[in-house]
């Protein structure tokens, strides 16, 4: 295995060694450096954001697409526990941020190699996302993260008409690998 120094030599390497994903922003926001990832396809609007912290540690690596609302909700504000990726501790979530570890860096491949998995049900009308069901739980098919895009108050969406109950409203079904499917060409001895 080739030894890297660091996260973001190791991210960069993969993401754009792969030649599926380029460079596009690098800011310091706070403590966290972030930088931002562009697909090269260009009918690809999927972008990678990746959180670095002092120390040598990675705070975030969140996927975008303005075509599911819903899982960028999901992601925003999401970061990564010392122990998410160490399947003897998941019940011992540890500090914030992962340790620049073999067992580390394997996770973070596998999740770049793999893609997403899950759906997002949207439910739209005239053209607009108004309610978005996210299902990307592995234990449990049936378990759902919903979000509402109306601008109906707090009251009105507890006690008004569900979106997915009112006339006009279409409904669409979007896998997230079709979003991001994972990097094809990653050669597993060059990592």
């Amino acid at each position: 295995m080739q030894e890297f120094k660091d996260w973001k030599e190791f991210i960069n390497r993969i993401l754009i060694d792969s030649g599926e994903f380029k460079k596009s922003t690098s800011e310091l926001k706070n403590q966290t450096e972030i930088e931002t990832f562009e697909a090269t396809d260009k009918n690809s609007l999927t972008e990678i954001q990746v959180g670095y912290l002092k120390e040598n540690l990675l705070i975030y690596l969140q996927i975008f697409n303005p075509k599911v609302p819903g899982y960028n909700k999901y992601v925003e504000g999401e970061f990564f526990y010392a122990n998410d990726l160490n399947p003897e501790e998941l019940k011992n979530p540890g500090p914030p941020a992962l340790e620049f570890n073999e067992m580390n860096r394997n996770g973070i491949l596998s999740i770049l190699v793999n893609g997403l998995k899950g759906k997002e049900v949207q439910f739209l009308k005239n053209g607009r996302i108004l309610k978005s069901k996210l299902y990307i739980a592995e234990f449990d098919s049936n378990f759902s993260y919903s979000y509402d895009f109306t601008q109906r108050g707090f009251w009105n969406k507890i006690f008004g008409k569900k979106v997915d109950k009112m006339d006009g409203i279409e409904k669409r079904e979007i896998e997230l690998n079709t979003i991001f499917n994972g990097i094809k060409n990653v050669l597993q001895q060059r990592v």
